[in-house]
């Protein structure tokens, strides 16, 4: 029979008014095949998969927006070429969308020091008063 054996430490059934579940606290053990015939121990884990939307947006009165270059290496710029900077700010996510950095941009033209951040893909994002005028997907190398 081909099927997963445990090594538990506990476990017991659990009753109630919507039904009955059985439940075990352990580490399974998987029969790895072959001409050794080990068998191994992990532990089942759950896992969440989430996808980051990376597709660069903007609305169509908000097109004057230039960051570069684009990879960078420590330094990258931003410049409100032809809109008003003014209560704008941006939010810097990695990869797994979780959030690194979020400051307000104060001039028209700005420079952010990303030189302390690792070589990767992260994810630009500018705001101004709450709403998303636009976001870019940037690569430090």
């Amino acid at each position: 029979m081909k099927a997963q054996s445990s090594v538990m430490t506990a476990g017991a059934n659990a009753t109630g008014s919507n039904g009955t579940v059985s439940y075990s606290v352990g580490q399974v053990a998987y029969l790895v095949k072959g001409s050794s015939r080990q068998v191994s121990e992990g532990v089942q884990q759950v896992y969440e998969i989430t996808t980051l939307a990376t597709n660069e947006t903007s609305n169509s009165t908000e097109e004057g927006i230039l960051i570069y270059p684009n990879p960078f290496k420590d330094y990258l710029y931003l410049d409100f070429t032809t809109n008003s900077f003014k209560g704008s700010e941006y939010q810097l996510y990695d990869a797994q969308g979780k959030l690194i950095k979020t400051d307000k941009i104060t001039q028209t033209k700005s420079e952010f020091n990303f030189s302390s951040l690792p070589s990767a893909m992260y994810i630009i994002r500018i705001t101004q008063e709450g709403k998303n005028i636009k976001t870019f997907k940037i690569i430090k190398k």
